[in-house]
């Protein structure tokens, strides 16, 4: 167990590390190509979730016990933090940035969240169900393309979705919470001022943060029952 949760760790962090320092039209490709890396080397390991949401779905699945479960979840929220607060300290903190988010911010943290919550929702249960797919079930057993079937589902549903801009995944979505803050701590002005001035601006978004994390969580485990419900001889 304690390899496995080396490779979770190392997996999960340079992923989350990619998505929070990555940005523009190429951002999303190169996430992809990052992950099907990772997965590649991670996979005969630890099953390179590097994702608590597909986690919970290995658990739903029965590929998984519960105290597994835990320590997959439980290291792969730490290596999100840690390259959260890496990817904050690495950039440059820029106070227009921040106040451009406090006045784009909806008066309700919930307006315009439902297409959002369909996009996190459609799109984590798709990643979830290709992972059980290629990786678990006896159908695929042995192939060799699960990494690259894996990046595609991320990189055609960061398309597909490319409005809403979901993350697919609550270990990035932890990052990308942690990345302002952090790099409050590189402000060239009053540290403690702009520091506050985005946990504020967190503590306002956190209804709608955790409404993504459920709508993540929702999507893995509508996956892992679909699974077992078109293959009930997987059990």
């Amino acid at each position: 167990m304690r390899v496995k949760l080396a490779f979770e760790t190392l997996g999960t962090f340079f992923l989350c590390l990619a998505v929070t320092m990555t940005e523009g039209a190429g951002a999303p490709l190169l996430v992809a190509a990052l992950l099907c890396a990772l997965v590649y080397v991670g996979g005969p390991v630890s099953g390179a979730h590097y994702n608590p949401a597909v986690s919970l779905a290995f658990r739903l699945r029965g590929r998984m016990p519960k105290g597994g479960l835990v320590s997959y979840v439980f290291i792969q929220l730490l290596a999100a933090t840690a390259a959260g607060l890496l990817a904050g300290l690495l950039v440059d903190y820029d106070p227009e940035r921040a106040a451009a988010l406090a006045a784009t911010m909806p008066a309700s943290v919930f307006e315009g969240f439902l297409s959002l919550a369909v996009a996190e929702t459609l799109g984590t249960g798709l990643l979830a169900f290709v992972i059980l797919m290629v990786a678990t079930s006896r159908l695929t057993a042995g192939n060799g393309y699960y990494g690259v079937a894996i990046a595609l589902t991320v990189l055609g549903a960061a398309g597909m979705f490319s409005a809403n801009a979901p993350f697919l995944n609550p270990a990035v979505t932890l990052a990308s919470q942690i990345k302002g803050p952090a790099s409050a701590f590189g402000s060239e002005g009053s540290v403690l001022a702009d520091f506050a001035r985005e946990w504020t601006f967190l503590a306002k978004a956190f209804p709608r943060t955790a409404g993504q994390l459920f709508c993540q969580l929702l999507g893995a485990t509508l996956a892992a029952r679909l699974f077992l419900r078109l293959f009930p001889e997987e059990r």
